[in-house]
């Protein structure tokens, strides 16, 4: 529970430091803020899990082509499903992120894992 509020509060700090940019939020705040949570309780859930053998992941999908993005997307559904199987059917670790099939820091949108 420490740790789960010692990231809130980080994650707070910075927004409270770009929230004359919105960087953090981009557009749609309302999606962005539910995805931010979502990413950030994935963390929490799977360390509540860790030792149950059940494996708990986030991920991106990517900018894909459908009426959510108004068809603007660079990525078919196919494409843009690649990186949620490969969330389901290969990671070993929970608590993690994926974009484009690489761990990731949901928080920086730095990758951890090398190019495959």
């Amino acid at each position: 529970k420490q740790w789960y509020q010692r990231r809130v509060r980080g994650f707070a700090g910075r927004v409270k430091e770009k929230a004359d940019d919105y960087s953090l939020f981009k557009k749609d705040s309302a999606y962005s803020t539910s995805k931010t949570f979502l990413n950030a309780h994935t963390v929490v859930l799977a360390r509540e899990l860790e030792g149950s053998g059940i494996i708990l992941n986030s991920c991106c999908p990517g900018y894909v082509a459908t009426d959510m993005s108004s068809h603007k997307g660079h990525l078919t559904i196919d494409e843009g499903a690649v990186t949620p199987t490969f969330v389901c059917t290969s990671p070993t670790t929970s608590g993690n992120f994926y974009r484009e099939c690489r761990r990731c820091d949901w928080v920086s949108g730095e990758y951890i894992d090398p190019p495959q």
